[in-house]
């Protein structure tokens, strides 16, 4: 049998808007602030197990013509958006029906594969309350400068095998963005590690298992984000990693 672990902690808290997961301009700068990790085998899973049939996906894919992303980037966006234009929908598409496959703080999909999480079906039943009560947003539009800071931050992870928002150089996400443009009014980052599928990852970071104050689920759920920056790298210890910038607005630099 296959034991993978799902670990979600804090590894910094620094935030002066009080939901711990959103810098805010101007005014005081706090940075951006957790990350998961999720080990996952999404690849062994049935294909029709989550079926994606009645979605509107071309006007979702709002990622289809981003040159600068590539495929799981691109899907990474799709459940964004899905989930962020209808969570109710969302929640009963590919989240409430996890709750079948727990026992106690064990999941299970396959025969053979095992998810070991924090907090088992209390995260997930939690989450589809929460979503149920948020109210539908607007999509959200691919950045490539947005997405050049946040390949900037995983390949640094990847090549030093570290986690966490601070790079190597000492760099904050406003730093990182700030080197391609000028973010306006408020940002935020989460990443992801282990998931190798657009859908694993969001759902990782909406459940947001062993987080006390479901910071991701807040980022992801921010109505007043309207773009995104993605950018998907190997970790060495953990597979992918997937780092996601959201910003209100964005002026490219000259």
């Amino acid at each position: 049998m296959i034991i993978l672990r799902l670990f979600l902690f804090t590894v910094l808290i620094l935030s002066f808007s009080g939901c711990g997961s959103v810098l805010l301009k101007p005014g005081a700068r706090g940075d951006v602030l957790k990350d998961t990790i999720i080990l996952s085998s999404s690849d062994l899973r049935k294909p029709d197990l989550w079926p994606m049939t009645d979605w509107a996906l071309e006007a979702l894919s709002t990622a289809a013509d981003a040159e600068f992303l590539d495929d799981l980037e691109k899907d990474v966006v799709l459940h964004l958006n899905m989930a962020r234009t209808d969570p109710a929908r969302y929640t009963r598409d590919f989240i409430e029906p996890r709750i079948e496959y727990f026992s106690g703080v064990m999941y299970r999909e396959v025969e053979g594969l095992s998810l070991i999480t924090r907090e088992g079906v209390g995260a997930v039943e939690e989450c589809v309350s929460d979503m149920e009560d948020t109210d539908p947003m607007k999509p959200l539009l691919p950045s490539a400068d947005i997405s050049l800071a946040a390949l900037d931050h995983a390949l640094d992870l990847s090549l030093t095998g570290e986690m966490g928002h601070i790079g190597s150089d000492g760099s904050s996400l406003s730093i990182r963005l700030e080197r391609y443009g000028q973010w306006l009014i408020s940002i935020g980052e989460v990443i992801s590690y282990g998931p190798i599928t657009g859908r694993e990852i969001v759902i990782g970071l909406l459940i947001d298992d062993g987080v006390p104050d479901r910071g991701h689920r807040t980022v992801v759920l921010n109505p007043n984000f309207t773009l995104v920056g993605i950018a998907v790298e190997e970790h060495p210890a953990y597979g992918n990693i997937c780092v996601i910038d959201f910003a209100v607005d964005f002026i490219s630099a000259p």
